[in-house]
């Protein structure tokens, strides 16, 4: 008897937190980024839609470079999952800086290992007015190994800057998320 309540009683207390989790959670105003928002008036549930939607009438301009071309076709498949809008309202200007830096150096200062750092600034206007809405920047790191092949070398180098493009891209538009998500709020 006193085996079988000592197994029980751990799984009580993830139960008790688990519980006051849920209810801390519920108390604090917390809403879903991507869900539909619901407001209450006169006792009756409005939706005002989603930041999904409204990130569809984000206009991407292009970015430089194929690191650039990189970046903004992840952003318009992250912004436009359902397809931009025909009258876009907001313009989205996207800068990057590319650098590598060399990481591993061996006894013959022969490098084994770079790190790719991309670094975006971008800036979100109204075109209603030319008001600038959002202005940050986001970084990502993306490290990659040299070996003897030349041909190896070149497609680690590419892999490392499209995942650190891609990495850019969802850091923009999740910035670009948090900010409809509070101006609907």
């Amino acid at each position: 008897m006193l085996s079988s309540s000592w197994h029980f009683k751990p799984y009580l207390a993830h139960v008790l937190v688990c519980g006051a989790l849920v209810g801390v959670l519920a108390g604090c105003g917390f809403q879903p980024l991507y869900g539909h928002s619901a407001k209450t008036k006169n006792n009756t549930t409005l939706y005002a839609g989603d930041v999904i939607s409204d990130m569809a009438y984000v206009q991407v301009d292009p970015i430089a470079e194929r690191v650039g071309q990189l970046v903004r076709n992840q952003l318009l498949d992250l912004l436009h999952p359902g397809g931009m809008s025909e009258k876009p309202v907001f313009r989205l200007v996207v800068s990057l800086k590319e650098t590598v830096e060399g990481l591993a150096i061996q006894q013959d200062d022969s490098t084994t290992r770079y790190n790719l750092r991309l670094v975006a600034r971008f800036r979100l206007t109204d075109n209603r007015d030319g008001a600038e809405a959002l202005k940050a920047t986001t970084r990502a790191i993306a490290a990659y190994n040299v070996v003897q092949s030349d041909y190896a070398n070149l497609i680690s180098h590419k892999d490392a800057r499209k995942r650190a493009a891609h990495s850019v891209a969802e850091g923009i538009q999740s910035r670009i998320a948090v900010y409809f998500s509070r101006r609907r709020g």
